[in-house]
């Protein structure tokens, strides 16, 4: 499990992707995953993913698959039920 980061379409912020199980999920900009999918600030989410520096260095594959784990957890995500998700079913563009 782990997170790919991309740059934004305008060239600024940065879009998530969740690799977990298999599968390729696109989850939309990081501010976004964290308030809309998640419910939290980036701050919390950081902290919950077990990560004890904040901002977090994304560029550390530990941190993303940290992040990833926690995103999984949160929303649910298993391995008996990742067929049934499509790609785009988790975003929040």
């Amino acid at each position: 499990m782990t997170i790919k980061i991309n740059s934004g379409s305008y060239g600024f912020g940065h879009t998530w992707t969740l690799e977990a199980y298999g599968r390729s999920f696109f989850l939309g900009q990081d501010v976004k995953v964290c308030s809309r999918l998640l419910g939290v600030t980036p701050r919390t989410m950081i902290h919950q993913a077990g990560i004890m520096q904040y901002p977090c260095d994304m560029s550390s594959e530990m941190n993303r698959k940290k992040i990833a784990r926690y995103i999984c957890k949160e929303v649910g995500l298993t391995r008996s039920n990742v067929s049934k998700l499509d790609d785009w079913s988790l975003a929040v563009e």
